[in-house]
């Protein structure tokens, strides 16, 4: 991923976790770490798993900038390096901001917890669905079902149409999260919708495919 973006990761890591250090004497003894759909806490820990909670964000950089080298389908990790790239950092900036709310949480500030976590999840969809259509044919990265792998303009018409859907998944469960009641509804309904929307339009795309060209592509 090259060494300044994982230098960079690893300071902003550290960064969190000394300001995590320097907050802890005035943690409780017990500290919030799970939260069910409604948002209300359901789960409890010793203060000292915070520390453990703020290690988790080095241990992912080090995994991010580890698989490019030791994937034997290393090659796709090069092609898609814009991509890779940046959704690890996105999926580490998500893991401090994890860490921060149950810091937070702690420390008795009111905040809408289950809100914020579909919030970081809806961005997390928004963003791969934004860079969908720019992903290219390969075993490793996007939607790998026999249709897409079998034809290379049903992978990009796939990768289009899922990008799409993945995106309105990530609206929708954004805002859903601060809708109480229905938020773990709209997230399981988005992602099925992704899913199911996905495959069965690469299944059509390929059967249209193999009828107007007749052998698919290999």
């Amino acid at each position: 991923m090259g060494k300044r973006f994982v230098i960079g990761l690893l300071a902003l890591c550290l960064f969190s976790f000394c300001v995590q250090l320097a907050l802890y004497p005035s943690l409780p003894e017990t500290v919030p770490i799970h939260w069910n759909a409604a948002g209300e806490v359901d789960g409890w820990a010793g203060k000292p798993a915070v520390l453990l909670l703020g290690l988790l964000p080095f241990g992912l950089t080090v995994l991010f900038a580890a698989l490019p080298k030791i994937d034997p389908k290393k090659e796709s990790y090069r092609k898609h390096m814009k991509v890779y790239r940046p959704l690890s950092a996105l999926f580490v900036l998500f893991f401090i901001g994890m860490v921060w709310l149950v810091m937070l949480s702690a420390l008795e500030f009111k905040l809408p917890v289950g809100g914020l976590i579909s919030a970081g999840i809806g961005l997390i969809f928004i963003f791969i669905g934004n860079y969908m259509p720019r992903i290219r044919p390969n075993y490793t990265f996007g939607i790998r079902l026999p249709w897409t792998l079998a034809n290379e303009t049903v992978w990009y018409k796939t990768h289009r149409v899922g990008g799409a859907l993945l995106m309105a998944a990530g609206i929708l469960m954004g805002v859903s999260g601060f809708l109480p009641g229905i938020a773990a509804f709209a997230g399981v309904a988005a992602l099925l919708a992704v899913v199911i929307g996905s495959s069965v339009y690469a299944w059509v795309i390929y059967k249209r495919e193999v009828r107007q060209n007749g052998k698919p592509e290999e």
